[in-house]
């Protein structure tokens, strides 16, 4: 794409170029909306709603309690957070008929192409005042990521403008801002970053989204395809809480490639499509390995053919100890965190159920597994193989995951 164009011809650009990767087009004025103060579509949520958990019968009255549930969400942190919450892990809805709980689903995870993808212009939002964001992007009815565009051949505006006037946007328009996660500014240069309306315009982090071998135009398309904004949406954005402060993070394109690249490693030994069951990613200070490794077992940890894992973190330092441990409590990832504090709890958790292993996932120090100190250690290793001709042990387990951090002087 010439990097050169007016505003209105990177918006029908970036729109044309979407509608190739799988989005569908419609003009403002044909989506079904309820009224400009309503930013769901709420036929298409209903809609994709019935669609998604027809496993489970969904009817009207439970379509209804999950739609009111969203909308009356608070456009605050705390209501912020359960959305985005609701969004990855459903929401769980009595059905009075049967009177059973059961988990409601938003989106479909395992088949993207499932989903609805709709995009569309110049949408007008009504809260404090009128406002039109340039490109809005629905998945299943609901507005998740808003992209400015700027002209670049106007002098002194920049990707900065657009990310100004979204933040300008959150607070005349709170209740879009509730449910859209991520905010880019497209011009001649372009910047991505989470969507936090209660935070300063300079304590948002914002990021470039790279590509090998293309601009910055064509990268953040390849950003936007539904597979891939599926996935920074479950598994790269979360929610982060420490000591009464709450934010986002979200993933950068490094952590993207490192975290599918282990992923996909663990699968591929899954699915005996390969053997390697090993491998060695270097960082840079400051490049995010923590969070590298959070991103990659939450991956991992919720994909259903992993049948519920056995995930290890090994630190070799009691101080990055605490350190990851206390990254993981910040951060709202939906699964238990347990510290092993000595020997004998970590030979409990290999031996339990009958030596096939405690699932969930753990954090270590790597001078737990040393033989020299690890007094029963003989012994264990003789019980797992004599269990192993009864059952699949925790040594035989493919879905036993361990990340080490530091551990180059031990390891």
């Amino acid at each position: 794409m010439p990097q050169k164009l007016e505003k209105k011809l990177i918006e029908d650009y970036l729109i044309e170029e979407l509608q190739k990767r799988g989005w569908d087009f419609v003009l403002a004025e044909e989506l079904e909306r309820e009224s400009l103060s309503e930013p769901i579509l709420v036929e298409n949520f209903k809609r994709a709603l019935k669609e998604l958990n027809a496993e489970i019968r969904i009817g009207g009255e439970e379509i209804n309690k999950v739609l009111q549930e969203i909308k009356l969400l608070p456009a605050s942190q705390d209501g912020i957070k359960k959305f985005l919450h609701y969004f990855k892990y459903g929401i769980d809805i009595k059905f009075e008929k049967e009177r059973v709980i059961k988990n409601v689903k938003l989106v479909n995870f395992e088949e993207i192409g499932k989903n609805e993808f709709l995009i569309s212009k110049q949408v007008s939002f009504k809260g404090k005042e009128l406002r039109r964001p340039d490109i809005i992007l629905f998945v299943n009815g609901l507005p998740l990521v808003d992209i400015e565009c700027k002209s670049p051949i106007k002098e002194k505006i920049t990707w900065e403008e657009g990310f100004n006037q979204i933040k300008e946007y959150e607070n005349l328009v709170p209740e879009l801002y509730k449910y859209v996660q991520i905010g880019i500014s497209a011009g001649e240069f372009v910047r991505y970053f989470p969507i936090v309306p209660w935070q300063k315009a300079e304590d948002i982090k914002i990021y470039q989204w790279r590509d090998e071998n293309k601009g910055e135009i064509e990268a953040i398309l390849e950003f936007l395809a539904p597979q891939r904004l599926i996935d920074i949406l479950r598994n790269f954005l979360f929610i982060r809480e420490e000591r009464g402060e709450m934010t986002k993070v979200i993933g950068r394109y490094m952590q993207y490639r490192g975290v599918n690249k282990i992923y996909q490693r663990v699968i591929n030994n899954l699915e005996e499509k390969d053997e390697k069951n090993k491998g060695l990613i270097w960082h840079w200070q400051g490049s995010g390995k923590t969070l590298t490794m959070i991103l990659a077992a939450h991956k991992l940890y919720f994909d259903k053919r992993l049948e519920r894992p056995t995930i290890f973190f090994i630190v070799d330092r009691q101080d990055l100890e605490e350190q990851l441990t206390g990254e993981l409590n910040a951060l709202d990832l939906n699964f238990t965190i347990e510290t092993i504090e000595n020997i004998n709890h970590l030979k409990e958790i290999i031996s339990h159920n009958n030596f096939q292993g405690k699932r969930g996932i753990f954090v270590t120090l790597i001078h737990k597994f040393r033989p020299g100190e690890f007094l029963p250690f003989e012994r264990l290793e003789k019980e797992l193989k004599e269990k192993s001709k009864e059952v699949v042990t925790i040594a035989e387990r493919k879905n036993v995951i361990s990340f080490l951090d530091e551990v180059h002087r031990t390891q």
